[in-house]
């Protein structure tokens, strides 16, 4: 065995017959002569005789051997939930997503849409070996003899370069979640572990529960200049939309059923939208100019006699555009219209004064601004008319069943206060880290556009990379410890291009092509710089490799 290092183009095992991790396995090569494949975390050791190589794996290399290995491991057909199969893992649903998406542009995976859909292993993936799967990683080009001396010696300078400890990392997706403050986390845990009664139990502890929350509920009240008796406590920020969303519509359809909203509001309300269009109401959705910001001639001239509600978000999630939400208020109080605002991505970044925005709802979603996930708050004006969301108890003055999240509502509660006050503070070293990162990438590297420049929020980057793949780049700023979000996602086995992008005038090509980094206030002028390096180092290289995952030319969804 003299060939290419590993000789590993001979090594055609089918990987459904061969385990990559645990104990080893006996394999053939074509001469049939026998070896034996063991691995470890991040390497695999080939036996030949008394030969012994290491090859060591990159996270990706290593994830897509271990993901079609799964896939392997059912009955010919079998179809595995994408949640599930990442839980099995242990990677994230995005991550998995995207391997998937690699694997099926290659024809290894389908995907089976519905209730019970998922992915499954094709004729061709359960016929792939080793090499087959690695040569996805490679990058492109023919599959020579040198095949294997390419990968090898790309997985040895990869595998002690890249590093994908959390704590190591660079986060830019603070757009998506942020972590929970520390003193936070702290606060938490007294009403987990101590005072970990119901708060409605009328017990001592339980009292002091209840009271925890009214104290909570207090500090939201102050940061949003209302009434306590206005918050709700939900449970995130897209329960806290379909609430609003839907309660005013159910409440007041016997005023009218028409609602006008925008293109580009996230999913929670466009969904709720349509919901409402299935049960017979009608609405608009306005559109935006290039900078993703609506246009207040055009609010007014879509509002009609029977026009019961007006939804226009604060900020937008992915461009970071601000909308002129105070003057659409205005506008919509002078008309007697109910006005809600989704402020869940300018939480911390704008002023959420009600009596400013004159908003009759607002939701809010405590991740976004150093809180824990799964609790949220609706601020609805006393007065206003909107439908109880959920049966069941008395919680939430009876308007939103359910046993009050004690733990996550005071988290919330001191999150908010302290986002309000550091506000501007914040704000302020966020920019400058956005600022910076945007010098350095534009000194680094060529074809990019920066989205909603004139007026966007402090955190957001979002930005376009000519002839890039969004999700490649995405994945391979991953690898190197820079963690964003792509302008468009995969979801349910198909490419979902960005309905904000597309409203916003940007080809299918361009959005596909777009990547948000989003920074927050624990960010720093180091990462901000070594995250500008390491993404113009993979645009070069992805250019001048002219890359094997070239954007879908098919099979787009549209949200």
């Amino acid at each position: 065995m003299s060939g290419a290092p590993f000789d590993f183009p001979q090594i055609k095992t089918r990987i459904m017959h061969t385990k990559y991790q645990g104990a080893g396995k006996q394999t053939r090569c074509l001469s049939g002569q026998p070896h034996r494949l063991t691995s470890g975390v991040g390497y695999a050791k080939i036996i030949y005789g008394k030969k012994v190589k290491i090859m060591k794996f990159t996270k990706k290399q290593q994830m897509m051997l271990d993901v079609t290995n799964a896939l392997s491991n059912g009955a010919e057909g079998q179809v595995f939930g994408a949640g599930a199969l990442a839980q099995t893992l242990g990677v994230s649903a995005r991550y998995l997503e995207q391997l998937l998406f690699v694997l099926r542009k290659a024809g290894f995976v389908a995907a089976k849409r519905g209730a019970e859909g998922g992915y499954y292993l094709t004729q061709k993936g359960r016929a792939a070996s080793a090499a087959d799967i690695l040569f996805l990683c490679d990058g492109g080009g023919q599959q020579g003899d040198d095949f294997a001396a390419r990968v090898a010696q790309k997985m040895r300078s990869a595998a002690c370069a890249l590093g994908f400890a959390a704590e190591s990392g660079i986060y830019l997706d603070n757009a998506a979640t942020t972590a929970v403050d520390e003193d936070i986390a702290a606060a938490m845990t007294e009403y987990m572990c101590s005072v970990y009664a119901n708060a409605s139990s009328l017990h001592s502890m339980g009292r002091r529960a209840q009271n925890a929350v009214d104290e909570a509920r207090e500090r939201v009240a102050a940061c949003l200049n209302v009434k306590p008796w206005e918050i709700y406590f939900t449970g995130g920020g897209s329960e806290s939309d379909n609430w609003a969303i839907k309660g005013v519509a159910e409440a007041m359809s016997d005023k009218g059923r028409h609602v006008v909203t925008t293109a580009v509001e996230h999913p929670a309300v466009l969904e709720s939208c349509r919901a409402l269009e299935r049960r017979g109401f009608e609405v608009t959705y306005l559109p935006v100019d290039s900078q993703g910001i609506i246009s207040l001639a055009e609010l007014k001239k879509a509002v009609r006699e029977d026009t019961v509600l007006i939804s226009v978000m604060s900020a937008n999630n992915e461009s970071g555009a601000l909308m002129p939400v105070a003057e659409a208020g205005a506008f919509a109080k002078e008309r007697g219209i109910t006005f809600h605002t989704d402020a869940v991505q300018a939480a911390g970044h704008s002023d959420l004064n009600v009596q400013i925005s004159h908003a009759d709802l607002l939701s809010l979603s405590g991740h976004k601004f150093y809180a824990p996930k799964g609790v949220g708050v609706l601020y609805k004006r006393n007065g206003v008319k909107c439908a109880r969301f959920m049966d069941g108890g008395e919680q939430e003055r009876g308007r939103r069943a359910g046993t009050l999240n004690t733990p996550g509502t005071v988290a919330l509660g001191l999150a908010l206060e302290r986002a309000c006050a550091e506000r501007e503070k914040n704000d302020g070293h966020i920019a400058a880290m956005r600022d910076l990162f945007e010098k350095e990438l534009f000194a680094r590297t060529h074809g990019l556009t920066v989205l909603s420049k004139k007026s966007r929020l402090a955190s957001h980057s979002c930005v376009v990379f000519e002839g890039i793949d969004g999700h490649v780049l995405a994945a391979r700023a991953d690898e190197r410890g820079v963690y964003a979000s792509v302008g468009s996602a995969c979801s349910s086995g198909s490419a979902v291009i960005s309905h904000v992008l597309l409203a916003m005038g940007l080809s299918r090509e361009e959005a596909r092509s777009a990547v948000r980094f989003s920074f927050g206030k624990n960010n720093t002028e180091k990462q901000a710089v070594r995250a500008a390096v390491i993404i113009s180092e993979e645009v070069k290289k992805m250019r001048s490799e002219k890359d094997l995952f070239l954007p879908d030319k098919g099979g787009e969804t549209f949200v």
